[in-house]
């Protein structure tokens, strides 16, 4: 079952920017018009090694509301220092954001270099997605007591942070997740490793001189627990995150999930997001919608320089509204036996 036979089926639909935009408008200018929140509070919860998790809340002044979780991508940047998070908040006014800063980043913290050199030995050390995923569960479970939520959760994250918030949604039961530029049809490990590949190819690199991708996993693989560094991250980190689909998490969940993929993405390659749709429809499952536009990058930017991330982010938020006014729907599409 290819994925253009099936783009259209019960299972996921593939929408470019301009039919998009035309269907959901009415509802965006809903969504921009919510409440206005308030400067985020600082806090921070110990984890049980005794080290700090800096967190930070941006809810609504005097309202009930739902929780978003906005998950930064990669890099040790904190998430006060996130442009991207920032685009994300302003598209969701109306739930109160969480966001939750790395192992071993601090409040603020915006490094020159927030891919390699900038980062502390401490975040080698022990960053890792599946650190993340605990970080955030163990923050967000006091705030189900708070009264002013009101019982919903989404979750928003881009490239590596969608990773995250995939392994996330099963876990916490999240009523909607949006995932960005996060493909997740193939390991993390064979994404990265046909991510470098394609770029080797693209500039004419001779092939002697590739970076040695499988014999550095190897190694991650054998040491699991080390902070010695490979393109940008700790054999830890990719220890934890080189042997994991994304799509696998996402199966397990019964949350509403919105894929978005840019077909010019040159880290996240477009067939792997295609994928994922091919494999909800193998596994008769209807909660995936998946939007694919064609003429975007990674970080949404268009053919003509134009960075559309704002607009993407409004017609995400529209979407998400109208999931949580819809109610929980099953995430079988399987006819009854």
């Amino acid at each position: 079952m290819s994925w253009r036979s099936q783009r259209l089926n019960d299972y996921y639909r593939w929408l470019n920017f301009k039919s998009l935009r035309l269907a959901v408008a009415a509802l965006t200018v809903g969504v921009l018009a919510s409440a206005a929140a308030a400067a985020p509070e600082c806090h921070e919860t110990k984890r049980p090694d005794g080290s700090t998790i800096n967190w930070y809340l941006d809810r609504p002044e005097n309202a009930r509301a739902g929780i978003i979780i906005l998950a930064q991508g990669s890099g040790c940047q904190s998430a006060l220092a996130s442009k991207n998070l920032g685009v994300a908040r302003k598209a969701f006014p109306g739930f109160a954001a969480l966001m939750v800063d790395k192992y071993g980043v601090g409040p603020g913290d915006d490094p020159a270099d927030p891919f390699d050199k900038g980062c502390s030995e401490t975040f080698r050390a022990h960053h890792t997605m599946g650190q993340r995923v605990a970080d955030y569960k163990q923050v967000l479970t006091p705030l189900r007591d708070e009264t002013w939520w009101d019982g919903k959760i989404v979750l928003f994250g881009g490239s590596e942070g969608g990773g995250v918030a995939a392994r996330l949604a099963p876990e916490i039961d999240a009523d909607a997740a949006v995932l960005l530029s996060t493909g997740g049809g193939v390991t993390f490990g064979e994404m990265v490793r046909q991510s470098i590949m394609d770029e080797m190819a693209r500039n004419a690199v001779p092939r002697d001189q590739w970076p040695p991708v499988d014999e550095a996993f190897r190694k991650a693989r054998e040491n699991p627990q080390s902070s010695e560094v490979w393109a940008g991250s700790s054999y830890r980190f990719w220890a934890d995150a080189i042997d994991r689909r994304a799509v696998d998490a996402m199966l397990l969940s019964k949350s509403a999930l919105l894929l978005i993929q840019g077909g010019k993405d040159d880290s996240t390659p477009v067939a792997n997001a295609r994928s994922v749709a091919d494999l909800f429809a193998k596994n008769e499952r209807c909660n995936l919608t998946y939007w694919e536009f064609p003429s975007f990058d990674h970080g949404m930017v268009d053919l003509d320089g134009r960075n559309r991330m704002s607009e993407v982010l409004s017609l995400s938020a529209a979407w998400v509204n109208t999931q949580l006014a819809q109610g929980r729907t099953t995430a079988s599409c399987a006819a009854p036996k």
